[in-house]
């Protein structure tokens, strides 16, 4: 949970809310996460983006497992009212711990991109190319890194990178503070859209 607020001179807000449930494959497990931003400037909207994802997830191994996952997106000021995924493809767990944990994923994917007009809508077959890292620090911190590459079969320009890198701090079992930052990038922009957005957050991390 995140929030900004200021008065008098500027009047801005800003709000995020990320929520993430998971359940540990044994053998099945699944992975939701939920993402909400939005922010204001003098009453103006300047930032609002919309996420819902989930992964089902079928253990092989203690190191393999098989997943499949749906997702969509809304981000009008990226260019697009709608992006809907659904990908397939195996989890290979390079590191198991205790102090550090690796995984790369690897698989195919499925896009349908609906544009802001005049932007013609997309859809296309891809590969999705993923690496998660998490490193703890000690028992009550850590830092994570997730890195999410997608090329496009149809358009060999058209790939895109995702980065999302955190520091998180437990101030008890259930509640801590978190430190984020998000890369998206766009080897080819919508429209007039720039090809890189990025978030900074400082967030209350309530854990149940």
């Amino acid at each position: 949970l995140a929030y900004l607020g200021t008065g008098g001179n500027s009047e801005t807000t800003t709000f995020g809310l990320d929520f993430d449930a998971e359940r540990r494959a044994a053998p099945w497990g699944f992975i939701f996460t939920g993402r909400f931003n939005r922010a204001e400037d003098q009453g103006v909207l300047t930032a609002e983006r919309y996420l819902l994802s989930g992964r089902a997830v079928r253990a092989l191994s203690e190191r393999w497992e098989l997943f499949a996952g749906l997702g969509g997106e809304k981000d009008v000021f990226a260019g697009y009212d709608l992006l809907l995924t659904a990908n397939v493809g195996a989890t290979y767990k390079a590191l198991l711990g205790p102090r550090h944990l690796l995984s790369f994923d690897g698989g195919l994917s499925y896009t349908d991109e609906d544009r802001i007009d005049p932007n013609p809508n997309v859809s296309f077959l891809g590969a999705l190319l993923g690496l998660h890292y998490e490193f703890k620090i000690t028992d009550s911190s850590s830092l994570t890194q997730q890195l999410l590459f997608t090329p496009n079969f149809d358009d060999s320009d058209d790939w895109r990178l995702r980065s999302e890198t955190a520091l998180t701090a437990a101030i008890n079992s259930w509640l801590a503070v978190k430190l984020g930052y998000e890369i998206r990038y766009r080897n080819q922009p919508i429209g007039d859209a720039d090809s890189t957005d990025t978030t900074s957050s400082a967030s209350v991390v309530f854990s149940f």
